[in-house]
């Protein structure tokens, strides 16, 4: 019997929906386009829903205050890293002192990774820099802070927020059609490999993997080395029961994780800060990539655990509502720090299954 998975917030439960739905508002924290000045953005995704934004660009002007909500008194606030070093300073210094009572603070759109810099395209945050992050997190106002690319497990006020799907073309406010897959159960146990590598020090770690796959995973894995097409990516995740996710950027295995999910496949990340947000679906979370985490053994086990989470309609209608942006901004607005910590409190959420590692 499937039972409802318990829900934070004020009710106590939500009923699994039997129908699988057709489509769904995909979660989306990403803001475009880049490069052509902060008020060039197009506010949307879940930074649509919140009452001021702060925009942010490497181009003239940097930054930029939106207020989508007029008053002294913003219930979220949206802060683009797009620039993130202008971004925090024009937020601590010009738009935190306009603030009146309580907000919550979601920050996002860039690889950037808080509260400390681990991105390679950019550089660690100044001792200024660290200090104003420390100044925000201990301002009574702050109820929470929700972020992409969260570089701790859990502490104070942070909340792991996944990245979603990213629309550098638009499109973030249609809904995202749900494809037709083949039952997880019936797929071949093999893992998809197939990542873009480029020159910089940001894709070793998929170096590293990919070598894995031809060295010791042969034998149960697909390993494209040349960049795929979209539609062929796709294509590949409707025939495979897992895919490696590895970071290229950021610690965020999104949007491919989201694909994976979408199109019925399997995703295997690495822990990392955001453990906390992606155990609330059917993924792997290992902890290094090496033969022994990625054993025939394992993916058997894995498969048969988390295949019903893909197969049964029930279920699969409840995955794909933790793909929206209504179910993740209910997170947002439900989180409280006062009462348990961002993993533990996310973790309540989770459908029943074992989503960790193995």
């Amino acid at each position: 019997m499937v039972t409802a998975p318990k829900h934070v917030g004020k009710s106590s439960a939500r009923t699994l929906v039997s129908a699988v739905p057709t489509e769904i508002q995909i979660h989306s924290t990403r803001l475009f386009p880049k490069g052509s000045g902060a008020d060039a953005y197009r506010i949307t995704g879940i930074a649509a829903r919140c009452d001021w934004v702060v925009l942010s660009d490497e181009q003239s002007p940097q930054t930029v205050l939106v207020k989508q909500r007029q008053g002294p008194s913003p219930r979220h606030i949206f802060l683009s890293m797009r620039q993130p070093f202008a971004a925090l300073e024009f937020f601590h210094s010009q738009v935190l002192p306009r603030v009146e009572g309580r907000f919550r603070l979601i920050s996002g759109s860039e690889d950037i990774t808080v509260p400390t810099q681990l991105d390679q395209r950019w550089r660690a945050f100044h001792a200024s820099e660290q200090k104003i992050i420390e100044q925000i997190l201990d301002d009574s106002r702050l109820m929470s802070w929700a972020a992409e690319n969260l570089s701790m497990q859990s502490d104070r006020h942070w909340m792991p927020l996944p990245l979603g799907l990213t629309f550098p073309e638009g499109g973030s406010e249609d809904p995202v059609r749900v494809p037709s897959c083949q039952p997880q159960s019936s797929r071949p146990l093999r893992v998809l490999c197939a990542h873009r590598v480029r020159e910089g020090k940001q894709w070793n770690l998929r170096r590293q993997i990919t070598k894995l796959c031809q060295d010791e995973l042969p034998a149960w894995s697909s390993l494209y080395e040349e960049e795929v097409s979209a539609p062929m990516f796709e294509r590949l995740l409707r025939m495979h029961a897992f895919v490696i996710c590895g970071a290229g950027g950021g610690l965020d295995p999104s949007p491919k994780a989201w694909l994976a999910l979408l199109h019925g496949a399997i995703p295997i990340l690495r822990s990392s800060g955001l453990d906390g947000a992606y155990r609330q679906l059917p993924v792997v979370i290992v902890s290094d990539w090496n033969s022994e985490e990625l054993s025939l053994e394992r993916l058997r086990s894995w498969q048969a655990t988390l295949a019903p989470w893909f197969d049964e309609p029930q279920r699969r209608a409840e995955v794909l509502h933790r793909l929206s942006i209504d179910y993740w901004w209910q997170m947002v607005n439900s989180h409280d720090p006062n009462q348990v910590d961002s993993q533990s409190q996310l973790t309540q959420a989770q459908p029943k299954g074992d989503y960790r590692r193995q």
